[in-house]
């Protein structure tokens, strides 16, 4: 599985990814992306911005995820817990998400560990950043398992 950059021609895959996100969140009850987000805009500014990543098989993508430098309004309160660094320096990545084909493969794990191999190049990062819903069990496990660890709660409004 390789890692790269996306591409402006990856967005079609990267919308039916979406799709198929939100189907498989609303089968299990969490109502995480049941809204307008993450929207098409959004997604094309990260692809124009360099931010979002995918994992390629085969001239397949089987995940992608946004990897966005500077301060994320989302973060700037903690509701409960403490950040572990001051915040001015800190990558967040967001957007994780994996082709309905390869569910239960290990991509999201896989697309994260390349994601935090590639930070790890670079020395202008004090902090990586993720979060999910509450509900999220699943994505809850991957997280842990590629180092994070939870130390607090923030209000997701979109």
């Amino acid at each position: 599985m390789l890692l790269r950059q996306a591409q402006m021609n990856d967005l079609p895959q990267i919308l039916k990814m979406v799709g198929d996100g939100r189907q498989f969140l609303a089968a299990q009850g969490i109502d995480q992306w049941q809204g307008v987000y993450p929207k098409t805009a959004t997604l094309v500014a990260d692809i124009q911005h360099q931010h979002t990543y995918v994992l390629v098989q085969a001239n397949q993508i089987l995940g992608a995820a946004a990897v966005v430098p500077g301060l994320d309004p989302t973060y700037q309160q903690i509701m409960t817990g403490q950040w572990l660094t001051d915040g001015s320096a800190y990558l967040a990545i967001h957007r994780v998400m994996v082709s309905t084909e390869h569910h239960g493969e290990g991509v999201a794990e896989n697309l994260i560990r390349q994601i935090l191999k590639e930070i790890e190049k670079s020395d202008h990062f004090a902090s990586v950043r993720i979060d999910t819903h509450p509900q999220n069990k699943a994505m809850q496990h991957i997280i842990k398992k590629c180092g994070f660890t939870q130390i607090g709660t923030v209000n997701l409004t979109a």
